[in-house]
């Protein structure tokens, strides 16, 4: 009669103990989709404003203007820290779909991105410009450090 609560306690251990790494599992599942996620809608909106300025553009001129921004980062760290640092990275240049080729910067490009320091995640990283294409496509190429 002794061995009823044993193996039952045993069953009950490795029933939480499967649960634990069951959860363990699906946490990775659920970070990697998190970012897929917020990478997909973040293409989303990015695209959704260069449909609404190319249309205003075309309408107004017909001129060369910008259609699109192509932005890479070097960082050999966390993806999800790599698509934030994407994500600043659209948001100070994001006004330049749209506009005529002719009255975009390119120093101005340079100044805004070289040697920012943004913050993600109660850390601080810092840009440094590779290269910058301009044509009716931006490419712009940027590596970031942790700043310790």
């Amino acid at each position: 009669m002794k061995k009823w609560p044993q193996l039952l306690s045993v069953f009950t251990l490795g029933l939480f103990l499967g649960l634990a790494i069951m959860a363990l599992y699906q946490m990775q599942t659920l970070d990697r989709l998190y970012g897929i996620q917020s990478q997909l809608t973040t293409e989303l909106l990015d695209k959704e404003i260069k449909l609404e300025r190319l249309n205003e553009n075309i309408k107004k001129q017909s001129l060369i203007i910008v259609k699109d921004l192509d932005i890479l980062v070097n960082y050999n760290g966390n993806p999800l820290v790599k698509d934030e640092i994407k994500k600043n990275i659209q948001f100070y240049l994001s006004d330049l779909v749209g506009r005529d080729l002719d009255s975009i910067d390119g120093v101005m490009i340079h100044k805004i991105l070289q040697q920012r320091i943004i913050g993600i995640e109660d850390k601080h990283f810092k840009l440094l410009v590779d290269y910058i294409i301009i044509s009716q496509k931006i490419s712009v190429s940027v590596s970031a450090k942790l700043l310790e």
